[in-house]
């Protein structure tokens, strides 16, 4: 199940635990051992509480950190760093949607503590000391069927902590999985218990649906039960909204989740940001000219509220403003150069999203505008065209010693530049110097 290397060490662990309380792994990784996956983040769990625990490793090589004793969780560092919790029934306040249990009783039962998580794939335990696996609720049969059903009566699982009901569009994105009818049906009966997550938690789960290998089937889950309109309800707005039959197969939302499904992971978020103006400025101004410029706004208030960091948020929001550039194919070489050169950073992000938009349509499969970037960056490249003021063969010193004083220096290398960046001329300093010389000449 585990790589050599923590085979031998989860065995030196597990032989200091009693007998009568052995050390297990769950959760995800025996998951996704029995999924044929590899086995990564590797949770412990067993009967022996924090305070026993601690007193067990003691003498031994194991370091143990505690890390919310109230919970029972435990960190044990070795050679690699694992999560231990202690077995434990958990009570949350009545219909309050709150991620942590306000009550919690330890205990040394493993079914008892298998039906206080969330879903039967994720409640399997694999005895580290005798390498076996322990199945008391039925979790393998999901695996081996693809569905993802919760430990106990769905409503209680999904009412109890309103978080899992992202937590089951993020396995449905990572996974692939079918939702159980009656899982499914109390998620849209209890969509309302997302308003109580904390905005980071929402983050954290969008980050990850969107990560996944299905995430266009989760966004659809997420659409169905109605939680767009409570986590992204400008998002919610675009459902329903129609596109130019000649252009687009499908209407806003259905065309975003699309092209996202097309993105590659580190471009999704821009994809389901991309179009979030469309519906607003249809239905404000009856169309949607600018809805790159007032969705770059848009994006930027909605990252601000889900906490993002100030470099996501002006990444995305400037990839959102940049993804309806040379639409139509018009744009001038020197402007497109200008715009890879600007945008250098972005640049390849930039293609996968021009790619995506086009195969989102229903109609295209490939994008004019990347293809012809691509082949305008190539021509940049093998002319060595400075990518930026500071891959000038010249700088601030040089022209001072022409005679250029104050921002005559900043507003003639950028002229120079956008010469360079042109193709004008050879990124050579006799050549630069060359120019400089003429236009102070001109101007004295």
């Amino acid at each position: 199940m585990f790589d050599e290397k923590t085979r031998v060490e989860l065995q030196e662990l597990a032989s200091y635990f009693p007998i009568d309380k052995p050390l297990y792994a769950v959760g995800g990784c025996v998951r996704d051992h029995l999924r044929g996956k590899g086995c990564y983040d590797i949770d412990l769990a067993g009967g022996v509480k924090p305070e026993e625990l601690i007193e067990i490793l003691s003498k031994s090589s194991f370091g143990v950190v505690s890390a919310s004793p109230r919970l029972g969780t435990v960190v044990i560092k070795g050679k690699s760093t694992y999560e231990y919790t202690t077995f434990r029934i958990d009570s949350y306040p009545s219909g309050s949607g709150v991620h942590t249990p306000t009550q919690v009783e330890f205990t040394d039962d493993l079914t008892t503590d298998a039906k206080r998580r969330d879903f039967k794939c994720n409640a399997i335990y694999y005895n580290i000391k005798d390498a076996q696996i322990i199945d008391p609720l039925g979790g393998i049969k999901d695996i081996e069927h693809s569905v993802l059903s919760t430990t106990v009566e769905p409503d209680t699982v999904l009412s109890q902590d309103g978080l899992r009901i992202l937590r089951l569009a993020r396995f449905v994105s990572t996974l692939g999985y079918e939702i159980e009818e009656q899982t499914y049906d109390s998620a849209k009966r209890l969509v309302c218990r997302l308003n109580e997550i904390s905005v980071e938690r929402i983050r954290e789960e969008l980050n990850r649906i969107l990560s996944g290998e299905h995430c266009y089937k989760a966004l659809c889950l997420l659409r169905d039960i109605g939680a767009f309109k409570i986590i992204l309800p400008e998002l919610a707005a675009n459902d329903g909204v129609p596109q130019k039959a000649e252009y687009h197969k499908y209407d806003v939302l259905e065309h975003t989740f699309k092209v996202v499904e097309a993105c590659p992971p580190q471009v999704r978020l821009a994809g389901l940001f991309h179009d979030i103006a469309k519906g607003v400025c249809q239905a404000k101004d009856g169309n949607m000219y600018f809805h790159n410029l007032v969705g770059a706004e848009m994006t930027g208030e909605i990252m601000t509220r889900l906490q993002y960091s100030n470099r996501q948020i002006e990444r995305t929001t400037r990839m959102v403003k940049l993804h309806m550039f040379d639409i139509n194919g018009n744009t001038k070489e020197s402007k497109c150069r200008r715009f890879i050169a600007n945008n250098l950073d972005i640049f390849d992000d930039m293609l996968d999203l021009f790619e995506a938009d086009c195969i989102g349509t229903g109609y295209f499969q490939s994008s004019r505008t990347a293809e012809k970037l691509r082949k305008i960056y190539a021509k940049m490249l093998d002319e060595k065209v400075p990518m930026s003021i500071k891959e000038l063969a010249i700088n601030g010193k040089d022209l001072q010693s022409l005679g250029y004083d104050g921002r005559e220096i900043g507003q003639t290398l950028n002229e120079i530049w956008d010469i360079a960046l042109r193709g004008g001329i050879v990124n050579r300093k006799d050549a630069l110097m060359g120019i400089a010389e003429r236009k102070i000449k001109q101007v004295k």
